[in-house]
């Protein structure tokens, strides 16, 4: 029934043993409904009637932060509350303090602040683990030295600006500015490292890092004020306020820092007056590249090709982009020399093709391109267009045809013989001279060096008969005074004692029908199939020892992979850097020509000869 004041007159009288607990809850009673002293009274009265819990039951409790839970600090959390309403304060906080349990704190911290004692509330909250309760009242209290410790481990924006706001009425506005850069106020930031603390560098990164229109305009106004023009015009855009930008760039000859900040983000109508601008100012290159920005590509390549050769790459993007035959036959006719007389570099018409999607074309080009490279010598160079080519090709999921394949069969075959005799391998090293040898007339520039190169392999790698054959050669007027001396008179010695003992070449299973093939033929006669050749060996694939580099997707035998790694760590078609452990496993021969021409039906066993790639994809 809750009648605590009669049920502590009958205990009086009858059972006095229950007392405390009466008087306990007759106090807790009283509190609740403000009558306080009484409380006091009967909280005070029970406490004297316990007994206090030894050390270690003590210890227990706190340790289940169960304190409360015992009569005896249930009547000494009450003194503290009744206490501090009443006014003790002293006391109040002295046994809360004792205490010193969480919930009893965060009572009288809120009862504290409740009749307005700011100070003694925040160190109660804070002893109560409540920084954000304790911070807010340091500050509303103007203790910043209490305040700053906490600001640190605290997030609450509304507590960060109240701090940040208070230091700066303080004239505190280095703390102020890391205060509103914590709270995330990049505005308040910017402004106050302009206007106080001078630091516009570090204003102007944080406008960069966190733009905002306000903190731009700052910015802006700053640098108008100091004189500084280019920065002025990157922040009014920033603002954006790109007319106001671009006026003022205008007049004060700054067009070049406007069109930086602009990049490639403004509208045509921007990036066609900044053109203009440009072109006024004979910064034709710039000009032109506007123009493309903005879609006028006529006005662009007009430009482009008014630069010369320097920038035929970007006119080539533009007609690329473009797709418009009026300007593609301008540009061709400019490469053709017919505009100027001046023919230019055919690797330009092989580009032009790429980038209007003519891979066709573009193979055809390539194949003419590294022809000229290879007659003058240049064979790495034609190899390394004619194996971009093929990545072009293949990336475009597109077959490559057979004359970029046997040009490149050929080129790759002369390039692989100095890894081969790096290796040890001279035996596979003279079978690729051999195959050079046979399309002598592709390497006029270095006959003689070549064919010596043959019948020393050849020699080397017990080919006895192919190398009389082409010491003959050598030794014919046209070439034997070319011959050098170191090797002169041991080509005479194989050529005047010929020994007509050949090397039997090694064989393997055709890998389209199975049948027997010899290791340097890629042509098989049985299924007239044409095999893509190892780019590690130069040999025919085999079909159950077959990888490929992961980077330009061209197939090899694996043991033959593996042992050129191991000399060299790279692609020997590509170069790049590639090691044994990279390489692709579990790949199928049927995986590698799809890859190489991927408008082949799938293979299915053995037989049958699938029908070549046209020469032209």
């Amino acid at each position: 029934l809750l009648q605590w004041e009669k049920a502590r007159q009958l205990c009086m009288a009858r059972a006095p043993g229950r007392l405390p607990e009466v008087y306990l809850q007759s106090a807790a009673q009283s509190e609740q409904r403000g009558e306080l002293q009484q409380a006091l009274q009967y909280y005070e009265a029970a406490g004297s009637s316990l007994e206090e819990p030894g050390q270690e039951e003590q210890r227990r409790l706190s340790e289940k932060d169960d304190l409360l839970a015992h009569p005896f600090f249930q009547c000494q959390a009450g003194i503290a509350r009744v206490s501090l309403r009443l006014g003790d304060i002293t006391r109040g906080l002295r046994i809360a303090n004792e205490l010193c349990d969480p919930t009893l704190l965060r009572e009288c911290a809120a009862l504290l602040e409740g009749i307005s004692h700011a100070a003694d509330a925040a160190e109660i909250y804070l002893k109560a683990g409540n920084l954000e309760k304790a911070a807010a009242l340091y500050i509303q209290d103007m203790n910043f030295e209490a305040a700053a410790p906490l600001m640190s481990k605290l997030k609450s924006p509304k507590l960060l600006l109240q701090f940040a706001k208070a230091k700066e009425s303080r004239g505190q506005y280095m703390e102020a500015a890391t205060a509103f850069e914590r709270a995330k106020d990049w505005d308040n930031v910017v402004r106050i490292y302009l206007l106080y603390l001078n630091e516009p560098s570090k204003a102007y990164q944080v406008v960069k890092d966190h733009p905002s229109v306000a903190a731009a305009e700052m910015a802006a106004d700053y640098c108008k004020k100091k004189g500084h023009i280019a920065g002025a015009v990157e922040f009014l855009m920033l603002a954006g306020r790109n007319d106001e930008a671009f006026a003022l760039a205008e007049s004060r000859d700054v067009v070049d820092e406007y069109a930086r900040v602009l990049g490639e983000s403004g509208n045509p109508e921007e990036h066609r007056r900044v053109a203009a601008h440009l072109e006024g100012r004979a910064m034709i290159a710039e000009a032109a590249r506007q123009y493309f920005l903005a879609n006028d590509f006529a006005s662009a390549l007009r430009l482009y090709l008014r630069c010369g050769e320097r920038e035929i790459t970007k006119a080539i993007d533009v007609v690329g982009k473009a797709r418009d035959d009026e300007l593609t036959r301008h540009l061709v006719s400019f490469l053709l020399g017919e505009t100027d007389g001046v023919p230019k570099d055919p690797q330009y018409v092989y580009r032009l093709h790429l980038g209007l999607g003519n891979f066709g074309e573009a193979a055809s080009t390539a194949v003419v391109i590294s022809r000229q490279e290879q007659e003058s010598g240049q064979y790495r160079a034609a190899h390394q267009l004619l194996v971009n080519t093929c990545k072009d090709l293949m990336s475009a999921q597109l077959p490559v045809p057979q004359s970029v394949l046997q040009q490149l069969q050929i080129v790759h075959s002369y390039v692989l013989v100095k890894r081969l005799v790096k290796q040890g391998n001279h035996e596979c090293a003279a079978h690729m001279l051999l195959r050079v040898a046979r399309t002598i007339e592709a390497f006029p520039a270095h006959i003689v060096p070549i064919l010596t190169s043959v019948v020393i392999e050849c020699q080397r790698a017990g080919l006895k008969a192919s190398a009389h054959h082409f010491g003959c050669v050598l030794m014919k007027p046209e070439y034997r005074a070319q011959v050098n001396e170191q090797y002169k008179k041991k080509i005479e010695n194989i050529v005047r004692k010929p020994q007509k003992d050949e090397a039997p070449i090694p064989s393997s299973p055709c890998p389209f029908c199975g049948s027997d093939l010899l290791d340097s033929s890629l042509d098989c006669q049985h299924c007239l199939n044409l095999s893509p050749f190892c780019i590690a060996s130069g040999y025919h694939l085999l079909k159950s020892d077959v990888t490929m580099c992961p980077s330009c997707k061209f197939p090899a035998r694996h043991t033959a992979m593996i042992a050129t790694l191991t000399i060299e760590p790279k692609c020997p078609l590509c170069e790049c850097d590639l090691t044994a452990d990279q390489l692709p496993q579990k790949l199928s021969f049927e995986e590698i020509i799809r890859n190489l021409q991927p408008s082949r039906p799938q293979l299915a066993g053995g037989g049958g000869a699938p029908a070549a790639a046209p020469e032209d994809a």
